[in-house]
C-alpha cells in the first residue's frame, strides 16, 4: 500500500494517474451523498420516519413551487404545513400549485425567516432553485434580478400564529440557514423545536458559515448534529473531514430526545 501511495505522489499530475483524482472524487461526492433529489437522498425517509411521531406543526422554510410541502403533506398527512416562500413570482406557483391541488392542510406564507424582522434584498437567479440574499460565488449563472422580500424572526412568528412548538423545522433558503436560526434562539432554548432540517454545502463558501458554527449553534441549545444519508442519519461528533462543503442535508434533535434518535437512525 505505501508503495502505491508513493507512486500516486511522485506522479499526482501526469496523464496516467490525473483521471483517477476525478473519479475519485466522484466517487466521495457520490458516497458522502450529494444528491438533491428528495425522494432519493434520504429527505423522504426522514419525513417518514417523524411521521410515526405524529408531528403537528412542520415550518418549510424556502418553499419554492411546493414540492417538498407536497411531499410532506404525503408522508406526514396529520401535520400542518407553513410553507413560506417569499419571493413574488415563485410565491405565486407555490399558491397556484396547491389551489391546484386542492392541499387544505398547506398555509402558504409570502416572508422569508431571518434574525430579526425587517426587509432585505434578494438576489434572483435563473429558474426557481436559486434566490438568495448573497451573491453567490464560483458558480455558473448570475443573478437575473432582485427582490425586496420582507423577513421575520420565527420566535416572533410561533406567537403570531399562537404555536407553542414546532415538530420540524426544515431550512433551504440558499446560505441564510443560520440567519434563520438566530431568529428560534428562545424557542430552542426551551426545546421546542423537535428536529430541525438544514442544507450545508458550496453555498456556504459565499456566507462564510462552516458545518462546525452549526456544531457550535446546535451545541449551545444542547442540540446533536447527524447527516441524512439515503437509509439513515448518522449522528456524529465534529471532524475535519466533515468540512467538505458536499451537503446536502443535515439534521439536528435535543440530545434528550432519545426516541427521535432511534428512529432516524
Amino acid at each position: 500500500m505505501n508503495l502505491v501511495k508513493q507512486f500516486f505522489k511522485r506522479n499526482s499530475h501526469s496523464i496516467l494517474v490525473k483521471p483517477f483524482a476525478g473519479l475519485g472524487r466522484s466517487i466521495n461526492r457520490f458516497y458522502e451523498n450529494r444528491n438533491h433529489h428528495a425522494r432519493t437522498n434520504g429527505e423522504l425517509m426522514v419525513l417518514k420516519r417523524i411521521s410515526r411521531l405524529n408531528p403537528a406543526v412542520i415550518f418549510d422554510v424556502g418553499a419554492n413551487v411546493g414540492e417538498y410541502a407536497e411531499l410532506t403533506r404525503q408522508a406526514c398527512p396529520q401535520g400542518k404545513i407553513f410553507s413560506f416562500e417569499p419571493v413574488d413570482s415563485t410565491f405565486k406557483e407555490l399558491e397556484s400549485n396547491l389551489l391546484k391541488k386542492k392541499i387544505e392542510n398547506i398555509l402558504a406564507i409570502k416572508k422569508g425567516l431571518y434574525k430579526e424582522d425587517k426587509l432585505i434584498t434578494i438576489n434572483i437567479y435563473p429558474g426557481h432553485e436559486h434566490a438568495s440574499i448573497h451573491n453567490l460565488k464560483g458558480v455558473s449563472y448570475s443573478a437575473v434580478g432582485q427582490n425586496t422580500i420582507e423577513v421575520v424572526r420565527g420566535d416572533n412568528l410561533l406567537k403570531e400564529f399562537a404555536l407553542d412548538s414546532v415538530d420540524l423545522l426544515k431550512l433551504d433558503i440558499e446560505g441564510a440557514e443560520m440567519d434563520a436560526l438566530q431568529g428560534f434562539e428562545n424557542t430552542f432554548r426551551n426545546k421546542k423545536v423537535r428536529a430541525v432540517q438544514f442544507e450545508y454545502g458550496y453555498i456556504n463558501i459565499t456566507s462564510k458559515v462552516l458545518l462546525s458554527d452549526y456544531y457550535d449553534f446546535f451545541n449551545s441549545f444542547g442540540y446533536i448534529v447527524g447527516k441524512i444519508y439515503p437509509k439513515r442519519v448518522e449522528f456524529r461528533e465534529y471532524a475535519f473531514k466533515h468540512e467538505d462543503f458536499i451537503g446536502p442535508n443535515f439534521i439536528a434533535i435535543h440530545s434528550s430526545d432519545l426516541e427521535l434518535k432511534k428512529i432516524l437512525s
